[in-house]
Protein backbone atom coordinates (compact mmCIF):
# COMPACT_ATOMS: atom_id res chain seq x y z
CA UNK A 1 0.00 0.00 0.00
CA UNK A 2 1.53 3.76 -0.60
CA UNK A 3 1.46 5.98 1.95
CA UNK A 4 0.41 9.85 0.75
CA UNK A 5 3.72 11.55 0.85
CA UNK A 6 2.91 15.46 2.58
CA UNK A 7 5.15 18.00 2.67
CA UNK A 8 8.26 18.13 4.45
CA UNK A 9 9.12 20.96 6.98
CA UNK A 10 11.87 22.57 4.24
CA UNK A 11 9.00 22.45 1.44
CA UNK A 12 6.48 24.17 3.83
CA UNK A 13 9.42 27.12 5.02
CA UNK A 14 10.22 27.76 1.16
CA UNK A 15 6.27 28.33 0.62
CA UNK A 16 6.03 29.96 3.51
CA UNK A 17 9.25 32.04 2.32
CA UNK A 18 7.62 32.97 -1.09
CA UNK A 19 4.19 34.02 0.64
CA UNK A 20 5.81 36.74 2.86
CA UNK A 21 8.05 37.78 -0.25
CA UNK A 22 5.13 38.31 -2.48
CA UNK A 23 2.95 40.44 0.32
CA UNK A 24 6.11 42.59 0.76
CA UNK A 25 5.83 43.30 -2.70
CA UNK A 26 2.08 43.95 -2.55
CA UNK A 27 1.29 45.60 0.43
CA UNK A 28 3.04 49.18 -0.35
CA UNK A 29 1.04 48.68 -3.74
CA UNK A 30 -2.16 48.22 -2.19
CA UNK A 31 -1.24 50.61 0.11
CA UNK A 32 -0.75 53.20 -2.37
CA UNK A 33 -3.63 52.12 -4.06
CA UNK A 34 -6.10 52.36 -1.20
CA UNK A 35 -4.08 56.34 -0.35
CA UNK A 36 -4.76 56.98 -4.04
CA UNK A 37 -8.59 56.05 -3.65
CA UNK A 38 -8.95 58.00 -0.35
CA UNK A 39 -7.49 61.43 -2.56
CA UNK A 40 -10.23 60.38 -5.36
CA UNK A 41 -13.02 60.22 -2.70
CA UNK A 42 -11.81 63.28 -0.90
CA UNK A 43 -11.41 65.12 -4.15
CA UNK A 44 -15.31 64.37 -4.76
CA UNK A 45 -16.38 65.27 -1.52
CA UNK A 46 -14.81 68.85 -1.53
CA UNK A 47 -16.66 69.44 -5.11
CA UNK A 48 -19.56 68.59 -3.80
CA UNK A 49 -19.53 70.51 -1.10
CA UNK A 50 -18.78 73.96 -3.26
CA UNK A 51 -21.78 72.61 -5.45
CA UNK A 52 -23.88 73.09 -2.90
CA UNK A 53 -22.49 76.46 -2.32
CA UNK A 54 -23.25 76.98 -5.85
CA UNK A 55 -26.97 75.54 -5.40
CA UNK A 56 -27.52 77.88 -2.70
CA UNK A 57 -26.04 80.93 -4.33
CA UNK A 58 -28.96 80.07 -7.27
CA UNK A 59 -31.28 81.29 -4.61
CA UNK A 60 -29.90 84.16 -3.27
CA UNK A 61 -28.86 86.05 -6.69
CA UNK A 62 -25.83 84.44 -6.85
CA UNK A 63 -24.37 85.03 -3.41
CA UNK A 64 -22.97 82.36 -1.38
CA UNK A 65 -25.34 81.59 1.76
CA UNK A 66 -24.30 84.13 5.11
CA UNK A 67 -25.44 82.78 8.29
CA UNK A 68 -25.97 86.20 9.58
CA UNK A 69 -28.55 86.73 6.22
CA UNK A 70 -30.52 83.69 7.22
CA UNK A 71 -31.05 84.63 10.35
CA UNK A 72 -31.09 88.11 10.57
CA UNK A 73 -31.35 90.19 14.06
CA UNK A 74 -34.17 89.83 15.74
CA UNK A 75 -36.83 86.94 16.17
CA UNK A 76 -39.46 87.83 13.43
CA UNK A 77 -38.10 85.22 10.28
CA UNK A 78 -37.12 87.91 7.33
CA UNK A 79 -36.53 91.04 9.05
CA UNK A 80 -34.27 93.39 10.92
CA UNK A 81 -35.47 94.33 14.63
CA UNK A 82 -33.71 94.80 17.58
CA UNK A 83 -30.54 95.48 16.32
CA UNK A 84 -28.15 96.13 19.32
CA UNK A 85 -26.28 99.56 19.86
CA UNK A 86 -23.63 99.74 17.59
CA UNK A 87 -24.24 96.66 14.97
CA UNK A 88 -24.82 97.75 11.49
CA UNK A 89 -26.90 95.99 9.58
CA UNK A 90 -25.11 95.04 6.20
CA UNK A 91 -24.54 92.80 3.43
CA UNK A 92 -24.19 90.03 6.09
CA UNK A 93 -26.77 90.83 7.96
CA UNK A 94 -25.76 89.77 11.81
CA UNK A 95 -22.01 89.83 11.02
CA UNK A 96 -22.15 87.90 14.60
CA UNK A 97 -23.11 84.88 13.39
CA UNK A 98 -21.05 84.80 10.51
CA UNK A 99 -18.60 81.37 11.02
CA UNK A 100 -17.83 77.94 9.89
CA UNK A 101 -19.57 76.29 12.22
CA UNK A 102 -22.90 78.44 11.54
CA UNK A 103 -22.35 78.31 7.47
CA UNK A 104 -22.10 74.29 7.86
CA UNK A 105 -24.54 73.64 10.02
CA UNK A 106 -27.28 76.11 7.93
CA UNK A 107 -26.57 74.44 5.00
CA UNK A 108 -27.16 71.16 6.24
CA UNK A 109 -30.68 71.98 7.64
CA UNK A 110 -31.00 73.30 4.63
CA UNK A 111 -30.51 70.53 2.47
CA UNK A 112 -27.63 71.37 0.23
CA UNK A 113 -25.12 68.64 1.96
CA UNK A 114 -25.07 66.37 4.20
CA UNK A 115 -22.88 66.05 7.46
CA UNK A 116 -20.55 63.04 6.10
CA UNK A 117 -19.16 64.77 2.67
CA UNK A 118 -17.79 67.42 4.90
CA UNK A 119 -15.23 64.68 6.49
CA UNK A 120 -12.34 63.48 4.64
CA UNK A 121 -12.06 59.67 4.32
CA UNK A 122 -8.37 60.44 4.50
CA UNK A 123 -8.85 62.38 8.09
CA UNK A 124 -6.10 61.82 10.89
CA UNK A 125 -7.57 64.09 13.42
CA UNK A 126 -9.24 62.66 16.36
CA UNK A 127 -11.30 66.15 16.98
CA UNK A 128 -12.75 65.51 13.49
CA UNK A 129 -16.19 63.71 12.86
CA UNK A 130 -19.42 63.99 11.35
CA UNK A 131 -21.66 65.74 13.12
CA UNK A 132 -23.63 62.59 13.80
CA UNK A 133 -26.26 64.61 16.79
CA UNK A 134 -27.42 67.19 14.40
CA UNK A 135 -31.46 66.64 14.51
CA UNK A 136 -33.08 68.30 11.59
CA UNK A 137 -36.43 68.57 13.45
CA UNK A 138 -35.14 71.12 15.94
CA UNK A 139 -35.26 73.63 12.48
CA UNK A 140 -38.31 75.64 13.57
CA UNK A 141 -38.13 79.25 11.40
CA UNK A 142 -41.12 80.52 12.55
CA UNK A 143 -39.14 80.36 16.65
CA UNK A 144 -36.26 81.94 14.72
CA UNK A 145 -34.39 78.86 14.90
CA UNK A 146 -32.37 78.00 11.50
CA UNK A 147 -30.28 75.16 12.03
CA UNK A 148 -29.81 72.48 15.20
CA UNK A 149 -29.93 73.15 18.03
CA UNK A 150 -30.64 76.68 18.07
CA UNK A 151 -28.57 79.79 16.66
CA UNK A 152 -26.25 81.81 17.99
CA UNK A 153 -28.97 84.68 18.48
CA UNK A 154 -31.91 82.87 18.42
CA UNK A 155 -35.31 81.98 20.11
CA UNK A 156 -35.64 85.45 21.70
CA UNK A 157 -31.93 85.33 23.16
CA UNK A 158 -30.52 88.31 24.52
CA UNK A 159 -27.02 87.27 24.99
CA UNK A 160 -24.49 86.66 22.76
CA UNK A 161 -22.45 83.23 23.63
CA UNK A 162 -19.14 83.45 22.86
CA UNK A 163 -17.54 81.78 19.78
CA UNK A 164 -20.75 81.69 17.70
CA UNK A 165 -22.62 79.94 19.99
CA UNK A 166 -23.47 75.72 20.27
CA UNK A 167 -24.84 74.02 17.32
CA UNK A 168 -25.26 70.63 16.15
CA UNK A 169 -22.56 71.45 13.71
CA UNK A 170 -19.43 72.62 15.24
CA UNK A 171 -15.54 74.02 14.30
CA UNK A 172 -13.25 73.94 16.56
CA UNK A 173 -10.10 71.51 16.18
CA UNK A 174 -9.19 72.24 19.58
CA UNK A 175 -11.99 70.91 20.90
CA UNK A 176 -15.12 69.50 18.74
CA UNK A 177 -15.54 70.00 14.56
CA UNK A 178 -17.07 68.65 12.02
CA UNK A 179 -15.29 69.60 9.04
CA UNK A 180 -12.38 68.65 7.78
CA UNK A 181 -11.89 71.20 5.08
CA UNK A 182 -10.52 75.12 5.08
CA UNK A 183 -12.70 77.27 3.71
CA UNK A 184 -12.79 81.30 2.91
CA UNK A 185 -13.48 82.82 6.13
CA UNK A 186 -16.71 84.84 5.96
CA UNK A 187 -15.95 87.99 7.61
CA UNK A 188 -17.51 91.46 5.84
CA UNK A 189 -13.94 91.61 4.00
CA UNK A 190 -12.99 92.50 0.12
CA UNK A 191 -12.46 88.62 -0.24
CA UNK A 192 -15.80 87.72 0.60
CA UNK A 193 -17.47 90.53 -1.08
CA UNK A 194 -15.46 89.81 -4.29
CA UNK A 195 -15.37 85.92 -4.55
CA UNK A 196 -18.06 84.74 -1.96
CA UNK A 197 -20.15 84.39 -4.72
CA UNK A 198 -20.45 81.81 -8.15
CA UNK A 199 -17.86 84.16 -9.94
CA UNK A 200 -16.59 80.94 -12.06
CA UNK A 201 -13.31 82.29 -10.96
CA UNK A 202 -10.52 79.27 -12.04
CA UNK A 203 -8.04 81.45 -10.23
CA UNK A 204 -9.63 81.86 -6.74
CA UNK A 205 -9.88 78.83 -4.47
CA UNK A 206 -12.70 78.56 -1.69
CA UNK A 207 -12.25 75.53 -0.01
CA UNK A 208 -9.27 72.68 0.47
CA UNK A 209 -7.70 70.40 2.62
CA UNK A 210 -6.87 71.53 5.56
CA UNK A 211 -2.82 73.17 5.45
CA UNK A 212 -0.52 73.91 8.40
CA UNK A 213 -1.19 77.05 10.60
CA UNK A 214 -0.72 80.49 8.65
CA UNK A 215 0.60 78.52 5.49
CA UNK A 216 3.65 78.26 7.53
CA UNK A 217 6.61 76.25 5.81
CA UNK A 218 9.20 76.33 8.59
CA UNK A 219 10.10 76.93 12.09
CA UNK A 220 8.24 80.23 13.38
CA UNK A 221 9.33 82.94 15.19
CA UNK A 222 9.35 81.19 18.64
CA UNK A 223 11.06 78.15 16.73
CA UNK A 224 8.54 75.88 17.05
CA UNK A 225 8.34 73.33 14.09
CA UNK A 226 4.65 74.28 13.21
CA UNK A 227 4.62 72.53 9.86
CA UNK A 228 6.90 69.36 10.35
CA UNK A 229 4.47 68.69 13.49
CA UNK A 230 1.54 69.46 11.69
CA UNK A 231 -1.22 66.71 11.59
CA UNK A 232 -1.92 68.16 8.00
CA UNK A 233 1.16 66.35 6.37
CA UNK A 234 -0.76 63.26 7.25
CA UNK A 235 -3.81 64.02 5.38
CA UNK A 236 -2.19 62.89 1.46
CA UNK A 237 0.78 63.93 1.90
CA UNK A 238 4.01 62.25 3.62
CA UNK A 239 5.62 62.73 7.28
CA UNK A 240 7.72 66.11 5.28
CA UNK A 241 5.11 67.44 2.41
CA UNK A 242 1.40 68.39 2.28
CA UNK A 243 -0.65 67.24 -0.44
CA UNK A 244 -4.38 68.73 -0.58
CA UNK A 245 -7.19 68.66 -3.19
CA UNK A 246 -7.69 71.88 -3.85
CA UNK A 247 -11.68 73.38 -5.15
CA UNK A 248 -11.69 76.56 -7.79
CA UNK A 249 -14.67 79.05 -7.83
CA UNK A 250 -15.25 77.58 -10.98
CA UNK A 251 -15.75 74.20 -9.16
CA UNK A 252 -12.55 72.41 -10.68
CA UNK A 253 -10.24 70.70 -7.89
CA UNK A 254 -6.90 70.43 -8.25
CA UNK A 255 -4.82 67.96 -6.13
CA UNK A 256 -1.70 70.58 -4.93
CA UNK A 257 1.68 69.84 -3.29
CA UNK A 258 1.82 73.21 -1.88
CA UNK A 259 0.50 76.32 -0.56
CA UNK A 260 1.68 78.12 -3.76
CA UNK A 261 -0.67 76.12 -6.41
CA UNK A 262 0.43 76.55 -10.08
CA UNK A 263 -3.44 77.87 -11.18
CA UNK A 264 -3.32 80.66 -8.46
CA UNK A 265 -2.99 84.40 -9.60
CA UNK A 266 -0.34 86.34 -8.30
CA UNK A 267 -0.94 89.20 -5.87
CA UNK A 268 0.54 92.78 -5.71
CA UNK A 269 2.71 94.09 -2.46
CA UNK A 270 2.77 95.56 -0.10
CA UNK A 271 1.82 92.45 2.00
CA UNK A 272 1.68 91.22 6.00
CA UNK A 273 4.92 91.63 8.05
CA UNK A 274 4.31 88.56 9.88
CA UNK A 275 5.13 85.25 8.38
CA UNK A 276 7.64 85.89 6.09
CA UNK A 277 7.60 86.61 2.74
CA UNK A 278 6.09 84.94 0.28
CA UNK A 279 8.11 84.10 -2.91
CA UNK A 280 8.87 86.39 -5.62
CA UNK A 281 6.20 86.23 -8.83
CA UNK A 282 7.18 86.83 -12.41
CA UNK A 283 6.99 90.87 -11.82
CA UNK A 284 8.22 93.66 -9.83
CA UNK A 285 6.25 94.05 -6.47
CA UNK A 286 4.57 90.51 -7.76
CA UNK A 287 4.23 87.70 -5.15
CA UNK A 288 2.67 83.99 -4.97
CA UNK A 289 -0.64 83.99 -3.04
CA UNK A 290 -0.02 81.26 0.10
CA UNK A 291 -3.60 79.99 -0.08
CA UNK A 292 -3.65 79.44 4.14
CA UNK A 293 -1.85 83.13 4.53
CA UNK A 294 -3.62 86.44 4.96
CA UNK A 295 -0.62 87.72 2.88
CA UNK A 296 -1.68 91.34 2.90
CA UNK A 297 -4.02 92.22 5.31
CA UNK A 298 -4.62 95.58 5.92
CA UNK A 299 -1.84 96.85 3.86
CA UNK A 300 -2.50 98.78 0.81
CA UNK A 301 -5.39 100.86 -0.89
CA UNK A 302 -8.92 99.68 1.06
CA UNK A 303 -9.68 98.46 -2.39
CA UNK A 304 -6.91 95.45 -2.07
CA UNK A 305 -6.93 94.81 1.67
CA UNK A 306 -8.20 90.95 2.39
CA UNK A 307 -7.85 90.29 -1.04
CA UNK A 308 -5.74 87.52 -1.50
CA UNK A 309 -6.99 83.78 -1.03
CA UNK A 310 -6.74 82.57 2.31
CA UNK A 311 -8.31 79.13 3.80
CA UNK A 312 -9.19 77.97 7.11
CA UNK A 313 -11.80 76.74 9.55
CA UNK A 314 -13.24 80.17 11.17
CA UNK A 315 -14.20 79.28 14.36
CA UNK A 316 -15.50 82.44 15.81
CA UNK A 317 -16.83 85.52 13.80
CA UNK A 318 -14.24 88.33 14.29
CA UNK A 319 -17.48 90.90 15.33
CA UNK A 320 -18.42 88.64 18.41
CA UNK A 321 -19.71 91.27 20.34
CA UNK A 322 -22.68 94.07 20.23
CA UNK A 323 -20.72 97.00 20.06
CA UNK A 324 -17.39 95.98 18.00
CA UNK A 325 -16.44 96.62 14.91
CA UNK A 326 -14.48 94.53 12.17
CA UNK A 327 -11.40 92.96 13.96
CA UNK A 328 -8.37 93.06 11.83
CA UNK A 329 -8.16 89.65 10.41
CA UNK A 330 -4.21 89.45 10.71
CA UNK A 331 -5.22 87.58 13.74
CA UNK A 332 -6.26 84.56 11.79
CA UNK A 333 -3.05 83.54 11.53
CA UNK A 334 -3.21 82.61 15.33
CA UNK A 335 -5.85 81.20 16.61
CA UNK A 336 -8.17 83.90 18.10
CA UNK A 337 -10.74 83.21 15.33
CA UNK A 338 -9.14 80.74 13.34
CA UNK A 339 -8.59 77.04 13.90
CA UNK A 340 -5.52 74.66 12.72
CA UNK A 341 -4.47 70.88 12.44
Amino acid sequence: MKKNKGFTLVELLVVMAIIALLLGLLLPALAKARATARQVKDATQVKQCHSGLLTAAAENGGVFPLPGQINTFGVIPGRHTGVPAGQNIGPGGDERQNNHANLWGSMIGRGFVNAQILVSPAEVNSAVSPAARYNMNNIRPAQDCYWDPVDAIGAGSTTYPPQGGITGFQANLQGICNTSYATMPIDPTNRRGREWRNTGNSQFAVMANRGVQGGQTGPDSNGAAVFAASKTLKIHGGVQEWDGNVCFNDNHVELSKTFYPQNVAEIDGPLNSGGGTPPAGTGANKFLDNIFRNDIGTNGPVSRRFSDIFLTIQKASTNPGASGGTVTMTAFDGGDFASWD
